[in-house]
């Protein structure tokens, strides 16, 4: 009973093991680009578009507080709304001008905060 016992903690603590240096070579890999990017390119879009980025993420926090309000100000919002989607084209002309994928979402499209490491 005891051999089965230790045989028993040595292979859960091996197997503990192996999958922690699974998920941490996975996390050491850094930036994944998608086949057929320029990580020059890449890049140098990351440092074009994080101002923009950053921007997006205010609004969203400004949007998310004025959906919270008991009365929303619905004016106010769509404006904020409209912000988001021209700094959203805005993105997306940037990543089309430099030759990358352009497409919001989905398999074809520039996923920013993979690349980027945002």
């Amino acid at each position: 009973m005891k051999k089965f016992l230790t045989v028993f903690t040595l292979m859960a603590m091996l197997t503990v093991f192996a999958v922690g240096v699974s998920f941490a070579q996975k996390g050491m890999m850094g930036p994944q680009y998608p086949p057929g990017i320029d990580s020059a390119k890449a890049q140098q879009y990351c440092k074009e578009v994080q101002p923009l980025y950053q921007k997006d993420l205010q609004l969203r926090g400004e949007l998310l507080t004025l959906w919270a309000q008991p009365n929303p100000d619905w004016n106010a919002i769509k404006q904020k709304e409209q912000e988001r989607a021209n700094l959203r084209v805005e993105m997306h002309k940037k990543a089309y001008e430099m030759g990358l994928p352009y497409a919001p979402g989905g398999k074809k499209g520039l996923n920013i905060r993979r690349i980027c490491g945002w």
